[in-house]
């Protein structure tokens, strides 16, 4: 009854977060000629529904690819074409070609919102399942539903696929589910499902060289490894040409829409390197972009590699989740062409290391969630994004406050422990630039004074996000998984 308890109560309560969030306002809504996110994935439903898959990432008179054209793997592309077969069924104008642009209509909304809903399962399952693995050493129910309840309840990934609107819950739902069967010794499903992941959305790459590391590691060195390592290699390269088969004829056009170079360095305020080094130096306007794709391609491996040999040496399932937010988090510093909700893909890693260090990844959750607040407020999401993460800091005070996930058993629990009060000042530094973008009229001279305030702050936060996240790989945390979880 317990284990119902710890289970049913937190994913309970993060649905009706959602469903809370998504009564809000979406990305562009009734903002013509583009709109936003809310119709780029409206708009690929109907593309892929009315035109023929060759057609998909081409440019053409039917296919646009200025107004939302499809640069996302092509898992996103089927997604797209199932969801519109499922809107057709309903109200098939809501996908005609052409004339259905900008639909928003109240059903409409419903229909799309709702599938976001349905897809959150891919997500909130495996997280859930592997915070439950992880709280499996706590005693108490009470403990549990307090881990779940930070991980269900963190407001980043709830505003951005039901406020703003995206699918990023599959592909990180994908991910958890690679991890999870990876824990649990089923290193081939745990591939199927990174490849899929890979096949949704390409910056799940942040997360390949922690996966290909703790699978080769233990494996290379005998030659009963090294058979393991082919079959995984087989097991990887059958899932992509599955998937990438049917579109065998548009190949290079699809590879081209998925790494546009020709978008610039970064993506509007985003809180990482070269956005913070743009208020020193605009090094976009110095050297030309060949140049900063190989400084930003060599600035990424310097920050991601050490890490990933750490791995190598020491696969443990523990630095494998480590190595994993330690890779996401140098590609999102460091890496080219950078958007601000990028930063859910090193987030979702740090919720799984909530009962060691609950101070710090509660701290993360709450900067990711701000450093995104530009964009949410464009979206007319402040309510939302207020109501959500005074929920949250609420909830973290209580179990914080009581030490409901710490007992200070070694040193580690005890630094996190240590920093509960520069946490409770940096909260405040937020609800200062929050207030002050509230009560101060920017100068004409820098009208976005303020998000690029906020990407600043947020981007000295996830530099020791990142620094402090290596410190916990590199001197090792206590086991997180039960000792057969470790990879053989």
């Amino acid at each position: 009854m317990g284990g119902g308890l710890a289970g049913s109560i937190p994913l309970l309560l993060g649905i009706f977060l959602r469903i809370g969030i998504s009564l809000g306002p979406h990305s562009g809504q009734g903002i013509p000629p583009m709109f936003g996110d809310y119709e780029a994935q409206r708009h690929w439903q109907e593309v892929t529904v009315n035109l023929p898959m060759d057609q998909w990432y081409v440019n053409g008179t039917d296919n646009n690819l200025l107004y939302w054209g499809l640069d996302y793997p092509p898992l996103t592309a089927y997604h797209s074409h199932l969801m519109g077969r499922i809107a057709n069924f309903f109200n098939s104008s809501w996908i005609t070609l052409h004339t259905s642009r900008g639909t928003e209509e109240y059903t409409h909304r419903i229909f799309m919102r709702m599938s976001v809903l349905v897809a959150e399962a891919v997500y909130l399952t495996p997280l859930l399942f592997l915070s439950n693995r992880i709280t499996a050493q706590h005693s108490g129910t009470t403990a549990k539903v307090a881990h779940m309840l930070l991980v269900v309840l963190a407001p980043g990934q709830a505003l951005i696929d039901h406020g703003h609107f995206q699918y990023n819950n599959i592909s990180l739902g994908l991910t958890l589910c690679a991890v999870a069967l990876l824990l649990s010794q089923s290193i081939y499903w745990g591939s199927v499902m990174f490849a899929l992941a890979l096949n949704y959305k390409q910056m799940s790459l942040y997360h390949a060289l922690p996966f290909f590391f703790y699978l080769f590691a233990p494996r290379y060195n005998t030659l009963a490894g090294l058979k393991q390592v082919v079959k995984l290699g087989i097991v990887v390269i059958a899932t992509f040409v599955l998937c990438w088969i049917p579109m065998y004829t548009t190949i290079p056009d699809v590879i081209i829409r998925l790494f546009p170079f020709n978008r610039g360095l970064f993506e509007d305020k985003v809180a990482n390197f070269w956005c913070s080094l743009s208020l020193i130096i605009k090094i976009q306007n110095h050297v030309s972009t060949v140049t900063l794709v190989r400084l930003a391609l060599f600035a990424t491996l310097l920050a991601v590699l050490p890490s990933q040999f750490h791995l190598c040496r020491y696969p443990t399932p523990d630095r494998f989740i480590l190595a994993l937010t330690n890779s996401a988090m140098g590609f999102f510093l460091f890496s080219f062409h950078v958007h601000e909700k990028t930063i859910l893909i090193p987030g979702v890693t740090t919720l799984l290391l909530f009962s060691e260090s609950p101070v710090v990844v509660t701290w993360f959750q709450v900067i990711s969630s701000f450093s995104m607040y530009p964009l949410l407020h464009k979206d007319g999401q402040s309510v939302m994004y207020l109501g959500s993460m005074g929920l949250y800091l609420v909830l973290a005070l209580v179990v914080l406050r009581n030490r409901l996930l710490h007992q200070d058993r070694n040193f580690t629990h005890k630094l996190d422990w240590a920093l509960r009060h520069v946490f409770v000042g940096s909260v405040l530094g937020c609800v200062l630039l929050h207030l002050g973008e509230m009560l101060i009229e920017p100068p004409i001279r820098y009208p976005y004074l303020f998000p690029t305030l906020n990407a600043a702050y947020s981007a000295l936060h996830f530099g020791f996000f990142f620094c402090y996240f290596h410190y916990l790989q590199y001197t090792g945390l206590p086991e997180l998984f039960r000792r057969r979880t470790k990879v053989e």
